[in-house]
């Protein structure tokens, strides 16, 4: 299982934008992404990188709420299937395949 990273190097923070690495340390010089520098290296955090996302992003008008862990529990909560609701959905599933499958098999 990949563990989740709050704190990222130059490097890292390249990888996870899809960026080159000199890229990064422009956004840092220019004042867009916030690091701390740690002896010779910066430290990038997380919500650093997912700001410099959000002030980029190409559509203004729409507006993303963000939620907190425990809002987005019950909502996987509220959304959870009864085993009755599963067997149904298995059902229909099969259905579906069914009718997809080429004719004369």
């Amino acid at each position: 299982m990949e563990q989740v990273r709050d704190i990222f190097t130059p490097d890292q923070a390249a990888a996870y934008l899809q960026v080159n690495r000199e890229t990064i340390y422009r956004f840092i010089r220019d004042g867009r992404l916030s690091a701390s520098r740690l002896g010779r290296t910066y430290r990038i955090p997380r919500q650093s990188l997912e700001r410099l996302l959000w002030s980029t992003r190409t559509r203004d008008d729409i507006i993303l709420r963000d939620y907190t862990d425990a809002e987005l529990d019950a909502f996987l909560e509220a959304d959870r299937l009864t085993p009755e609701q599963e067997a149904i959905a298995r059902r229909a599933e099969a259905i579906v395949l069914r009718a997809a499958e080429p004719h004369g098999r």
